[in-house]
């Protein structure tokens, strides 16, 4: 009983710090050390060990996983694809496609806030959510301040956007692989399922958010003359990263018939984006700064990575082994089973409690948990409900980053860095947002899941 409460309290304290970020002060010294989302977890569980409170089994099966879930292999995975995609954004891909976005609209306001919720969307399909979140925050804050307007719902489209289109692709979201893992889905059977529901979400999404902030959109807006080709930094690197990562989104869609594990495959594309980064200069000449081509690209793209994701995600699959080890994963297992018993009630009843779970312990380690809940042998539904449960605990793992700023870690970098520019978007102002939008674009997600599991499952 004392390891099971130890277990329980333990991870409610990691979780707590990895949303407070409190900074403490070091005893006898003047030094201060942040707790924030890449230390929390690793103190759990050195507290864990310290206490006996977990096994080393325990925390070895949350390193390399089973048969199921294997988290090195999701790190892997992600920060591939992570390099991939800053490595892009370095070359100035991205800046140039948001000023492509800002010309064409020309001088309509609500023509440009399509445009960017358009960009957002698009961008987040074939990258990552918090990649193009953390890229086009700056972007958008910028433009609003040279053109004198409103940046709240450009930046509120952009971030909803961002977490609703992730859905669409296996790799949009680290949330999204860790679901596909561990049941095993293939890159195109993922999205097989999962693309239909994304657009009826971000349909919904937009008609919404239009409905919300009409009033504060512009009519017209000047914008400043830039021309889009000034922010390319690197073009022959942009149209190399372009190929690389079509290539290798092919390869992850070709994955189990080439029979290589997806981590294996991003990898690979990976290094061979560092390897041109490292010797651009002397392979790949920038065709306007030589010296934004050569091992500073690889620099910098390696000081943007998020390294934090790493302990974060290691040690909350070690912390829900611990509560696996307590039996609290048997116990939430049997009490989902009566509220998943059908399919529709595990559609819209797993995407809502997962959405609401993930607002109160933010969305990583509430997916880590209910992957976990779901596959453990106390969750006795239908096939059919199974799948719609695995299914609905994806959309709430990306939705669910929408209703508040707590949803996701996205949410807090995204919140920290308008915070540094000026910009305060509230706790309270975003969630009022959130609870106008979300329900229905729930909704409409899990209608479509429920109708296409219903007709082909």
């Amino acid at each position: 009983m004392t390891l099971a409460v130890t277990s329980i309290i333990t991870f409610a304290v990691v979780i707590f710090l990895v949303l407070k970020q409190p900074v403490l002060r070091i005893p006898f010294s003047k030094k201060q050390v942040q707790i924030d989302y890449g230390n929390a977890p690793v103190l759990g569980v050195m507290f864990l060990a310290a206490t006996f409170s977990i096994s080393y089994e325990s925390i070895w099966s949350g390193i390399v996983g089973n048969s199921a879930i294997q988290p090195y292999a999701i790190l892997i995975l992600f920060m591939a694809l992570a390099y991939i995609c800053l490595s892009l954004d370095e070359t100035g891909l991205f800046a140039y496609l948001a000023l492509c976005a800002t010309k064409a609209s020309g001088n309509s306001g609500k023509r440009l806030f399509l445009y960017f919720f358009a960009l957002s969307s698009f961008l987040t399909t074939f990258t990552s959510n918090d990649i193009v979140i953390l890229t086009l925050t700056p972007i958008i804050y910028y433009f609003a301040k040279n053109t004198k307007t409103d940046p709240v719902p450009f930046l509120i489209a952009q971030f909803f956007a961002a977490n609703i289109w992730s859905v669409a692709l296996y790799t949009g979201n680290p949330t999204n692989i860790i679901v596909a893992e561990a049941y095993n889905l293939s890159f195109i059977g993922y999205s097989t399922w999962m693309l239909l529901p994304a657009i009826a979400a971000g349909t919904t999404c937009l008609a919404l958010l239009y409905v919300v902030f009409r009033k504060r959109i512009p009519h017209k807006i000047v914008a400043p003359e830039v021309d889009p080709i000034s922010a390319l930094k690197d073009k022959n690197g942009a149209i190399f990263g372009t190929i690389c990562l079509a290539t290798c989104l092919a390869g992850l869609n070709l994955s189990s018939w080439l029979n290589i594990p997806i981590w294996q495959i991003s990898l690979a594309f990976a290094l061979v984006i560092a390897l041109k980064d490292a010797f651009a200069g002397k392979f790949l000449p920038s065709t306007k700064n030589h010296e934004a081509a050569n091992s500073q690209v690889l620099a910098q793209t390696l000081k943007r990575m998020p390294w934090k994701i790493v302990p974060f995600i290691i040690g909350m699959f070690i912390m829900v082994e611990s509560l696996s080890a307590a039996g609290y994963i048997q116990i939430f297992a049997s009490n989902l089973s009566s509220i998943a018993g059908n399919l529709f009630s595990a559609s819209f009843g797993t995407t809502f409690l997962s959405s609401a779970a993930a607002n109160l312990i933010n969305n990583q380690p509430m997916t880590i948990l209910f992957t976990e809940v779901l596959q453990n042998p106390s969750f006795l539904v239908s096939a059919q409900a199974e799948k719609a449960s695995m299914f609905a605990l994806i959309l709430g793992s990306n939705f669910g980053a929408n209703f508040t700023l707590i949803g996701s870690l996205a949410g807090l970098m995204w919140s920290k860095l308008l915070k540094d520019k000026g910009v305060a978007i509230t706790f309270k102002q975003f969630s009022k947002y959130g609870l106008l939008i979300m329900p229905l674009t729930v909704i409409a997600a899990c209608l479509i899941l429920a109708a296409e599991l219903l007709l082909w499952a």
